[in-house]
């Protein structure tokens, strides 16, 4: 069942005021819920305030028309629901991931198989008003909880795009596999086959992992490794104008993967990549086979297969990169994404509108709770004197670089929000 679309816009006085409260500012929650509602709100279109759920105030969400989580599961923060519900707003919840099938290679994220956390994140998927996923079988998956569930797309930010081609390497084929996990189980899926391409193909090729730098190939003189670069925009920035030719985008045939969103097909498309995907839903429902990618299966030698016709025809090379990059073009980009949430914020005032001054008292209360500004910070602060005797000093300070990486990037959301009504995204 998709979400319901208002077929007029609601009239409002003002711009619709709309809160997100994140757990974090990574890759997925800054492309499909920050840069759309940044748009929106330099357009004039609605009124954004955009925050971390560790940082947010329940006189945030008393201000709010429409409240926007995304990927949110922690129960330290669940009251944030509550003062939401309490205060009657509207809430659109988000989720790129199928947290309920991790499997047991994603460590950091098996966190989430934590009973508590599961049924927070039911708590967000059945008190929405609108539920926002990236895959059909998300999609089946939320709707046994909510029957307000809608399929969207992620998009693309062509402001870091540049409009020509990049440079390419004459002398040799380039092949890259980019991923932001340092010990990538999915690689496993063709390094065989790359393997064999390297042998083969030895003067003709060179590989790039960007991110992950696979045990059996280090030293290996056709392959160089690059480093994972947590500013999403610096890496796609970068990724795009380095001039690769072809892409590998493996995935294993289970529930969760399969629930993922394209993303690999958005970035190789935008950087005029060929890119090589294994014959799942997640990119069978996207890729034209011999069109805008090839799709492989999981046998032995299909790797091998689909990598040799590329670097052996490169008219088929070029003709994908083009083709792939006029999809993308014309499909992903911000504006029609931010249309999207537009339509999907508007339909959920107009089918469940808030009542203000109701719950004063939750607001009262929420000021005082743990995740509040200042009873928050103090928090904080003893959990991590806490985990320095709990988990070692490497531990504690790798969660310190972490908060510093989010303050760093609500600072940056702030500047963005108060920027003038010019929008550098494409």
């Amino acid at each position: 069942m998709a979400i319901p679309v208002s077929a007029a816009p609601v009239h409002n006085p003002a711009p619709i005021r709309v809160l997100a409260l994140l757990p974090q500012f990574i890759p997925s929650t800054i492309l499909t819920v920050v840069k759309p509602l940044v748009w929106l709100h330099r357009a004039g279109r609605i009124t954004a305030d955009i925050t971390l759920e560790s940082r947010g105030s329940a006189r945030q969400v008393e201000r709010a028309d429409v409240v926007v989580f995304s990927r949110n599961a922690e129960p330290e923060y669940g009251q944030w629901l509550n003062v939401a519900r309490t205060l009657g707003k509207s809430v659109i919840y988000d989720i790129d991931d199928n947290l309920f099938e991790l499997p047991t290679f994603y460590p950091r994220e098996r966190r989430y198989l934590n009973a508590e956390r599961l049924q927070q994140l039911e708590r967000y998927l059945r008190a929405a008003e609108a539920v926002r996923v990236y895959s059909q079988p998300m999609l089946e998956r939320a709707l046994q909880y909510n029957p307000r569930v809608g399929r969207v797309d992620g998009p693309i930010d062509w402001s870091l795009v540049p409009t020509s081609p990049p440079r390419r390497d004459p002398r040799r084929v380039r092949i890259v596999y980019a991923t932001s996990r340092f010990d990538d189980e999915l690689a496993r899926l063709f390094l065989a086959d790359l393997q064999r391409i390297l042998d083969a193909y030895a003067d003709r090729v060179a590989v790039c992992f960007w991110g992950f730098d696979p045990p059996e190939l280090r030293g290996h003189p056709g392959v160089e490794f690059r480093s994972f670069v947590p500013s999403y925009d610096r890496f796609f920035h970068q990724f795009v104008r380095a001039g690769f030719d072809i892409g590998l985008a493996p995935l294993p045939d289970d529930v969760f993967h399969r629930s993922k969103s394209n993303n690999k097909f958005r970035e190789y498309a935008a950087a005029r990549i060929a890119g090589v995907y294994s014959n799942v839903d997640v990119y069978a429902s996207c890729v034209e086979h011999d069109r805008t990618g090839l799709l492989v299966s999981p046998e032995p030698g299909a790797w091998y297969a689909a990598l040799s016709r590329l670097i052996e025809d490169p008219h088929l090379r070029t003709k994908i990169q083009q083709q792939a990059f006029a999809i993308a073009r014309t499909r992903y980009g911000v504006e029609q994404m931010s249309a999207v949430w537009l339509e999907q914020i508007q339909s959920v005032l107009r089918d469940h509108p808030h009542v203000d001054s109701v719950g004063e008292s939750a607001v009262a209360h929420a000021e005082h709770s743990p995740a509040s500004t200042v009873v928050g910070a103090v928090r904080r602060a003893i959990y991590l004197l806490g985990a320095m005797r709990r988990h070692g000093r490497a531990a504690t300070i790798k969660r310190i670089r972490r908060d510093a990486k989010d303050w760093r990037l609500l600072l940056w959301v702030k500047w963005q929000l108060n920027r003038p009504n010019v929008w550098p995204f494409g």
